[in-house]
């Protein structure tokens, strides 16, 4: 009796799997023979695409979620693209007490030098372009539970120290006397250290902690533009070597830290090129990160898949091919890019098919092909079915950045009819 059921039981999983299978239309046969052969099964691929670059609205640099995603990048110079504009890139950033201070720790009231240190994560651009890096005090309090857009400004105070620059990620620096990783190292003005040398000293309460530190001294302000083309570096969000040093005494030193308790993120000015704001569809296409610019589609004609009756999608590849030529300037393309759909004023909202897996979804960019393709089956089924069942208006899709707070790239896409959108779908009760 027990063999009887134990044979029943797999004859009933078998059944249930084989039912399921075929009432799913994104698995019917698609991968048994070719879509010319089975029966039923449509494809579409002469849909027109209207594409244009816009905006990318201001994107969070700073908050409880966003820091929980990923960990906010620091991004330091200028860069004028040929096919995006102008770009600028700052930072702000708490500076934080390391060790105790007490009130005799700085034996002197002079420093013998100070040294504000980074280092380098990457560069974007022309690595041989120069830097003009100014640092300021900060002159707002900053709030790690507060929320911050990559387009804010913030208030600076006096200047506390300026390089001019080539940035050299290859080679090691030397700090007292040791090779360490390539580093950022700008000397800040002897008169600002002395200041805070001697407010320790007399009024070492500023010091006691952490918060009383940060009343007293609110952070720092990194401005930088750049010769020619320029370029962008970007720094890690914390390292050791991320820190505020007071040289005093001939051979003694103290480390302020710039550490994963501080908040710092930064910001970005755009000043766009003039056919990246217009209303004119555009053949070439520019997806930049660091809240630059974003490129919308629009399918006008998806409705019609209706015309002989209720469809179901059961895939709708969306092919986008990047224009090489644009990314020989020292500028590296995307690794990923991401599709949203546009809400009635235009903000990114995502769509069901991002929540599928990467081998569903896509939107990595394939080396061989030099294309990135996406699959928004289910985006393009809840449009057709909204538009024909129940008027829904179809604002169209966003081509975004992907990581656009994390890397300082851009892309070059081909737009317009370079595009190409192939649904595959069946006919329900034809």
């Amino acid at each position: 009796m027990l063999k009887f059921s134990s044979r029943w039981f797999i004859l009933v999983l078998l059944f249930s799997f084989v039912l399921h299978s075929c009432s799913d239309p994104s698995v019917i046969g698609l991968d048994l023979q070719p879509a010319s052969v089975q029966p039923g099964l449509f494809i579409k691929d002469t849909f027109s695409i209207k594409t244009y670059t816009v905006e990318e609205d201001s994107l969070v640099v700073w908050g409880a979620l966003k820091n929980l995603l990923e960990a906010p990048i620091l991004y330091c110079g200028s860069i004028d693209d040929p096919y995006v504009g102008k770009t600028f890139a700052g930072f702000v950033s708490q500076v934080r007490i390391g060790n105790t201070l007490s009130a005799t720790t700085f034996d002197v009231s002079t420093p013998d030098s100070i040294i504000l240190s980074f280092n380098y994560k990457s560069i974007v651009g022309d690595s041989s372009a120069n830097h003009h890096i100014s640092v300021y005090e900060l002159k707002e309090d900053l709030y790690s539970d507060s929320t911050y857009y990559s387009q804010r400004t913030f208030a600076k105070g006096d200047l506390l120290g300026h390089a001019d620059l080539v940035p050299n990620l290859i080679d090691s620096s030397i700090v007292d006397s040791v090779k360490t990783v390539p580093q950022l190292r700008i000397a800040l003005d002897t008169t600002f250290a002395g200041k805070l040398m001697r407010e320790c000293q007399a009024n070492n309460s500023n010091f006691a902690s952490n918060t009383a530190f940060l009343s007293y001294f609110k952070g720092i302000v990194i401005v930088d533009s750049a010769d020619g083309v320029g370029s962008i570096l970007t720094l890690p969000s914390t390292s050791l070597y991320h820190r505020m040093t007071i040289y005093f005494s001939g051979n003694k030193s103290y480390q302020f830290q710039i550490d994963i308790s501080s908040v710092r993120f930064s910001n970005f000015k755009h000043e766009r090129l003039a056919f990246n704001n217009d209303t004119i569809p555009d053949n070439t296409l520019v997806v930049q990160s660091m809240g630059g610019l974003k490129d919308s589609i629009y399918i006008p004609y998806l409705k019609h898949l209706y015309d002989s009756g209720r469809v179901s999608i059961n895939k709708a590849e969306l092919v986008i091919k990047m224009n090489s030529v644009a990314n020989t300037l020292g500028f590296k393309n995307h690794n990923n890019l991401l599709i949203f759909a546009s809400d009635s004023v235009g903000k990114n909202t995502s769509i069901l098919d991002a929540f599928e897996s990467s081998s569903y979804y896509g939107g990595a960019y394939d080396i061989a092909t030099g294309e990135y393709h996406f699959n928004i089956a289910r985006y393009v089924q809840n449009i057709v079915k909204g538009i024909n069942e129940s008027g829904k208006t179809d604002y169209g899709l966003f081509i975004a950045a992907g990581g656009s707070t994390s890397n300082a790239q851009r892309t070059v896409l081909q737009g317009g009819s370079s595009m190409k959108l192939i649904v595959t779908y069946t006919r329900i009760n034809p």
